[in-house]
Parts: C-alpha cells; structure tokens; sequence
C-alpha cells in the first residue's frame, strides 16, 4: 500500500486516530477497486473481479466475510460501524466507468465520477455534515489533479481520462481541482485536497503538461504540507 499509494497512505496517516486504521483499509481497498481494470483493458474481465467486491461486501453485510486481508478488514470496520459496506457497494457501481474505453465527454462528467469514487471514499470516514461535505471536495479535487496527472499513461494504456471537450488542454481540469481543494473543514478531512493543492502548482509551473517530469513527480513536500496544515 505505501509503496502502489504514497499519497493515499499518507493521508491515511493524517486521519484521527479511532479511524486511522479504517482509512488505511480503505486505501487499500480503493487500491483493489482500481486494479480490476486489467491491461488488457478487457471488459468483462473487469466486471468480473468489480462482482467480486460485490459479492465480498454481500458476504460482509451477511457477516460472513471471505478470507482476504483486506476484505477482513473492512467486515471488522462494518461491525465496528465505522464503514458501511452498502455504501461501498455504490462505489464499486461507480467503478464501472474505469472500464469503459471512451473518455469522459465533458468536465462535469469527469468530476461526477471523481465525486462518487474518490469523494465518497473520503466522506464515508465522516460523521459530521461539514466535514463530510468537506471530505468529499476534497477527494475529488485529488482525484481530479490525480487523472490529470497519470493522463499519458492512461492514454498509453487506452483508457484516457482528460474529457473530450478539453481537446488536450488539461488547464480547465486543473483549475477545477485548485476550486474543489479551497474546501474548509477539519485537517484531517481536507488531506486530500492539501495533497491536491501541492501537485496543483507544481502542474501550473509544468503548463499543465503531464508529460513533464515536474508534473509527474511525486510531490517531494507532501508531508511538510500536510504536517503545517494540522498545525495551523
């Protein structure tokens, strides 16, 4: 997890900590989910291992878990009321679009995935209404910076993500995620965006041109961000 993950793993770290393991579990489950797009980009094998994570949080809500480590983990967290394993389930609905070749046909359209995938993801570790809410920007705006990013390799791969009414030019993707990641709440909910904000200017230093080194890059400071962030 840290070594496929850092960034996630890092925000994981970052959370309080009565949930700090449950957000690891469910990075590293977001990590599984992201997986079952195989290279081959071969679509029905894809939607076989998403029923897989179907069928394992069926067995999770009819407290007969599967023997996987992480899918252990999560049954422990379901019963521990910190996830709900029918709110994961409409994640793994929403990871169906990982499988279809076609990019999105517009911003809006983009966002909304990143919003029910990686937002929800965030929000679900949240009680309070504000930094759900808080959460879920959050998440989207790093899902967002995150598509941007790893985009050559997705279209090497043949599953491009950059929307069609872009044209190539990721700056209004970009720009959308700097707006998402301006979200208040909590340090701990607003992680991802805080990750988000860093890989946002070193993007905007690259011209928004993900084949630059210093747009694909990890972000050497995101600890330092997310440690001055908790302090202030």
């Amino acid at each position: 997890m840290q070594e496929q993950d850092s960034d996630r793993y890092l925000i994981a770290l970052f959370q309080p900590k009565h949930v700090r393991a449950t957000a690891i579990t469910l990075a590293a489950w977001n990590l599984e989910l992201s997986n079952a797009r195989p290279p081959s980009g071969e679509k029905t094998l894809g939607l076989i291992r998403l029923q897989w994570h179907r069928d394992a949080l069926q067995e999770i809500l009819a407290g007969n878990p599967r023997r996987h480590p992480v899918i252990n983990a999560l049954a422990v967290a379901h019963e521990s009321r910190l996830v709900d394993a029918a709110v994961l389930d409409i994640i793994v609905e929403s990871r169906e679009r990982d499988l279809d070749p076609e990019p999105p046909r517009d911003l809006p359209e983009l966002e909304a995935y990143a919003r029910a995938t990686s937002g929800a993801l965030h929000r679900h570790l949240w009680r309070d209404t504000k930094a759900a809410r808080a959460a879920e920007d959050a998440g989207t705006a790093f899902a967002l910076i995150g598509l941007a990013r790893s985009e050559p390799i997705n279209q090497a791969r043949g599953r491009p993500w950059a929307p069609k009414a872009l044209n190539g030019d990721l700056r209004p993707l970009i720009q959308r995620a700097i707006e998402l990641a301006e979200t208040n709440g909590p340090s701990a909910a607003i992680a991802p965006a805080t990750i988000a904000k860093g890989y946002a200017k070193r993007a905007l230093k690259a011209n928004c041109d993900p084949t630059s080194a210093l747009m694909a890059a990890a972000d050497p400071w995101r600890l330092w961000r997310l440690l001055m962030t908790k302090v202030l």
